[in-house]
């Protein structure tokens, strides 16, 4: 909703917060990045001069959002195993960062800077070390916890950009089965992507993705 002489600036009790949490509820049901702040001001009732006034344009609207989405992430005891530690951080993180399409993609292409993250990368860091990583610690980190952003984001990106992503997904198995027929690979793969139609398949292969980079971190420390 615009400024004008009928329509409103401002809604009385309109907060920072207030404007964050509309972000958010768009940005579950959209994707974060598929609405602008018209779509949010009319969400709020108000002006897109008012959300500017209270938060910021859409690229400051969305670190808010990503913001909100991270400070609920698990902050694992630093006691743990060093494989049990990446676990209990990354296994829940795939639920809570799929529910904002778009906030996994956003902390690879703007980095984990934030305030609520610091302890959980100075604890990731430490329980590297311990492990025996030595000068590769920040490497290592950054391999798994990236590995894990990008399989969460190319499930968001399907969802955001196709209609329906296990029809999606059913087409894949559908074309794989057709050029690969008689082909043992094509086999394999096909009955995976038609797998995936399941969100209990999805996980399954994320946390695969996730325990093969663990055991990969494992074989180097080994060495």
């Amino acid at each position: 909703m615009e400024d004008s002489p009928k329509g409103p600036a401002t809604r009385a009790g309109l907060t920072p917060g207030r404007v964050v949490d509309g972000a958010v509820a768009l940005s579950r049901d959209r994707g974060l990045h598929t609405w602008s702040q018209r779509d949010l001001a009319k969400a709020l009732g108000v002006s897109t001069s008012a959300i500017y006034h209270h938060v910021g344009d859409k690229e400051e609207l969305c670190r808010r959002v990503v913001e909100r989405v991270v400070a609920e992430l698990d902050h694992p005891d630093p006691r743990l195993g060093w494989k049990d530690w990446f676990r209990a951080l990354l296994f829940p993180a795939r639920a809570r960062m799929a529910a904002v399409p778009g906030s996994a993609m956003w902390v690879l292409m703007h980095g984990p800077t934030f305030a609520s993250l610091v302890p959980i990368m100075d604890d990731g860091v430490t329980v590297l070390r311990r492990a025996g990583l030595g000068e590769q610690v920040g490497m290592a980190y950054a391999a798994v916890v990236n590995c894990a952003l990008l399989t969460i984001a190319a499930g968001d990106e399907r969802l955001v950009k196709a209609d329906d992503g296990a029809r999606d997904r059913s087409r894949i198995a559908g074309g794989l089965k057709e050029v690969g027929a008689g082909s043992g690979g094509a086999s394999e793969l096909g009955a995976v992507a038609a797998s995936f139609t399941e969100d209990a398949a999805v996980d399954h292969y994320y946390r695969y993705v996730i325990e093969t980079m663990l055991d990969g971190l494992s074989a180097q420390i080994s060495r």
